[in-house]
């Protein structure tokens, strides 16, 4: 069955190792690699990403960047996003309080949408359903990214100010009912 994108990662658990790095490096299509994905990709050796038969995304929160980095602490986001991107053939999404996109030879990005309450288990997983659709489009990583980080933060903050969640109780399924409304926000120049 052919596919345009893949995304992988997200309730993936242990058990699925080498079929995951075996999608790593041998698919040809465009592929988000996040949660376990990137535990595995981790422990199993960054090479996986650099035999890498098309593009990469990858979108690690903190502790899985450094789990990527093999422990090294992480003092400067920006920098460290750069770097890996620069030694690696990936896009590079780090989440966070400011979300940060790197490529090699790509202007870095910052996102500017989005709140504390998104600091939720679930809100990954909504991020690479979106970019994993974005690139499914045609969209390129670096934009896939971009635009992802800047539409889920957005159908965040709608559920905040027009949905009636707060940060304390907002759920993936707030931003999942939110994202028409974002990407309605983006048509109207708001990006």
């Amino acid at each position: 069955l052919p596919v345009d994108a893949i995304g992988i990662g997200p309730g993936l658990g242990a058990g699925s190792e080498a079929r995951t790095l075996r999608i790593v490096r041998e698919a040809t299509v465009p592929v988000v690699v996040d949660a376990d994905a990137l535990t595995i990709v981790a422990h199993a050796g960054l090479q996986h990403l650099d035999r890498a038969k098309g593009p990469r995304l990858l979108t690690p929160h903190p502790g899985e960047m450094q789990r990527l980095l093999a422990g090294r602490k992480i003092r400067n986001r920006a920098a460290v996003a750069q770097q890996f991107a620069d030694e690696h053939p990936v896009t590079l999404l780090l989440k966070g309080a400011r979300t940060v996109i790197a490529e090699k030879g790509r202007p870095l990005r910052y996102n500017t949408t989005g709140h504390p309450g998104m600091a939720t288990g679930g809100m990954g997983d909504v991020l690479t359903g979106v970019c994993s659709a974005l690139l499914g489009q045609g969209t390129d990583t670096h934009l896939a990214a971009s635009l992802g980080s800047w539409v889920c933060g957005r159908a965040a903050e709608i559920a905040l100010t027009r949905g009636g969640a707060s940060a304390e109780s907002l759920a993936p399924t707030d931003v999942l009912t939110h994202l028409g409304a974002a990407f309605e926000s983006l048509r109207a120049g708001d990006f």
